[in-house]
């Protein structure tokens, strides 16, 4: 997926698909999230090792110094002591035949393994968001300066004229004043637009693990793709059955039941095949020089009396957890819900927005030309015409927001929904320009 996305973003400098390469292989969440699931995985083969035999080896070899007085195997007045060696060794064999609790642990397991990998399809759409929206933010700020770097070159450059029309008796100095008070305020708003450019890189960068030079951005004019399907309730059922966090607290929810059979199973007994084969060799010895042997093979029967209210005391607190784990899995349903509800009602608004935006951005092109002509023809101020400036780039500022707002929107509805992928994330990207 890495090397896909880095060869599509080739062509940009810094795009969304590039910020997104570079955060698969440095964001220290989505590290984690791949290691958890590896940890769950391992747990699983785990599971599965509790019914597969078990094959151990063991030996000795020891120096021995034994002291006998008294009877010993019918010997009378026995008073001896030796010094010799011993070498002995053994190997066991042992498989598990019934082991209801290991079952259905290993039943559990599995389970759990298939929500680990649903929590890491929620970690993965979860970087993807929180790149999308870094990204978007730092564009922001970076049009925001733009604009703002416009706006007041404009109103410099209206400034000085004012000035020179002061000067020369054509403008008041009122007019002076307001247009020197837009300059100083247009100042301001470059230098608070720096320091949120410069804190927007730094968040960026907390993502993908380095600082970007120039961001790729959506030309305002460029058409949006719409909302498919087209229907709230679509949108709801899927999140209903594919939101990877819902599908996780279901599974969750299922292993805490299953849990609960884990440990009842506990007070049943269990059954081992069992085969070993010991030897001995002693040097000495009260019973002198030999050389024993040993070969069994048989079934072992094992059942618990009474456990001091373990079994029961664990099931109780199965019971407790299975209780919990559908609480949260309500809650992950309704929050799928809200959230799919939420971002498509944001995208609905956002159509409108834009649409609204776009004329009005049109408007403020079409005004500040009549107000350049009016200030020609004498029935306009410069003040006017400084308004009519800042307003325009109010209008474009506003726009390219709605814009980056409507992408991302559009991300977190696919991600309620549990359909987000790279080829989404892809498709906004191919909307990006130099």
């Amino acid at each position: 997926m890495v090397g896909g996305l880095m060869g599509a973003a080739g062509a940009c400098a810094d795009d969304l698909a590039r910020a997104y390469a570079h955060a698969l292989a440095q964001d220290p969440t989505w590290v984690e999230a791949q290691a958890r699931y590896a940890e769950v995985l391992a747990d699983q083969d785990l599971a599965r090792a509790g019914y597969r035999p078990v094959l151990s080896i063991a030996g000795r070899a020891t120096a021995n110094h034994r002291e006998v007085d008294g009877e010993f195997f019918g010997l009378n007045n026995l008073d001896r002591d030796d010094d010799f060696e011993a070498l002995s060794y053994a190997i066991a064999l042992r498989q598990p035949l019934l082991r209801l609790d290991r079952w259905r642990a290993r039943d559990v397991a599995a389970l759990r393994s298939g929500a680990a990998l649903a929590r890491l399809h929620a970690a993965e759409s979860d970087l993807m968001l929180r790149v999308a929206e870094a990204y978007f933010a730092a564009l922001d700020a970076e049009q925001d300066l733009e604009v703002f770097r416009a706006e007041l070159q404009a109103i410099a450059e209206r400034s000085d004229q004012i000035r020179e029309q002061t000067r020369l008796e054509l403008a008041t100095r009122a007019g002076q004043s307001e247009a020197d008070a837009q300059r100083e305020l247009a100042q301001a708003r470059v230098l608070r637009a720096q320091q949120s450019v410069a804190a927007t890189r730094a968040e960026l960068a907390l993502l993908t693990g380095q600082l970007p030079t120039g961001l790729a951005t959506v030309p305002l004019s460029r058409a949006l793709p719409p909302v498919e399907p087209a229907r709230q309730q679509d949108w709801v059922d899927q999140a209903r059955t594919a939101n990877p966090l819902l599908i996780a607290a279901r599974l969750e929810s299922e292993v805490a039941g299953r849990q609960v059979d884990v440990q009842r199973a506990a007070r049943w007994p269990t059954v081992d095949l069992i085969a070993q084969r010991e030897y001995l060799d002693n040097s000495g010895g009260v019973t002198g020089a030999r050389k024993d042997s040993e070969d069994l093979i048989g079934l072992e029967l094992r059942m618990s009396l009474f456990d001091g209210g373990e079994t029961r005391a664990r099931t109780s607190a199965a019971l407790a957890r299975y209780q919990q784990a559908l609480a949260r899995q309500a809650r992950a349903l309704r929050q799928a819900e809200f959230d799919t509800q939420r971002a498509y009602a944001a995208l609905e608004l956002g159509q409108a927005q834009i649409e609204a935006l776009r004329a009005a951005r049109a408007a403020t092109y079409d005004a500040v030309e009549a107000t350049e002509g009016g200030v020609f023809a004498g029935t306009r101020t410069g003040v006017e015409l400084v308004q009519s400036l800042r307003e325009r780039f109010d209008a474009e500022r506003a726009l390219s927001r709605a814009i980056h707002a409507y992408l991302l929107n559009s991300l977190r509805l696919q991600a309620a929904a549990g359909s987000l992928g790279a080829d989404d994330l892809m498709a906004v990207n191919r909307l990006l320009s130099d």
